[in-house]
């Protein structure tokens, strides 16, 4: 029932205002879903990127140094693939029920380190650097998309 006070214009105004809000409020998931779509799909580039970046790597410490050195390099590689994964779990829970980011990856890479220390088997450095090489691959996936959208807003 309208009320007496309203016009026929205001109401014609309000209803217009109420399908902007209905409007609005349906773009809001849809550029979650794009933003989300977008941080999977760089998920799934750092990850690629990390293997194929691990694999060559293992192969040219095995040509170079030995086997034993690429197998450290790579169990290094491999620790650091599951940390990333990690952190992308984690990253992905922030807005919807996880307010902090956790220490369980810290302890990952801690225990990695202990175990690498303890054991006679095992070469530190190329361990440590085969973990360090999930860093390598989001610079380069990170840093040409970077440059260009720099490159873009400047023009």
């Amino acid at each position: 029932m309208r009320s007496p006070l309203v016009t026929t214009s205001e109401t014609s105004t309000n209803t217009e205002n109420l399908e902007t809000l209905d409007h609005q409020g349906e773009k809001e998931p849809e550029k979650i879903d794009d933003s989300m779509t977008e941080y999977y799909q760089l998920k799934y580039n750092i990850l690629i990127t990390t293997i194929v970046i691990g694999l060559s790597c293992f192969a040219l410490v095995w040509v170079f140094y030995s086997l034993s050195t690429g197998l450290n390099y790579l169990l290094g590689a491999c620790v650091g693939l599951v940390y990333i994964n990690l952190l992308a779990r984690e990253v992905e829970k922030v807005g919807n029920s996880k307010r902090s980011i956790g220490s369980t990856r810290l302890a990952l890479f801690a225990g990695l380190m202990i175990i690498a220390t303890q054991r006679q088997q095992l070469e530190v450095i190329p361990i440590f650097l085969g973990f360090m090489t999930y860093k390598a691959s989001i610079l380069l996936t990170v840093l040409p998309s970077s440059l260009l959208s720099g490159k873009n807003k400047s023009e």
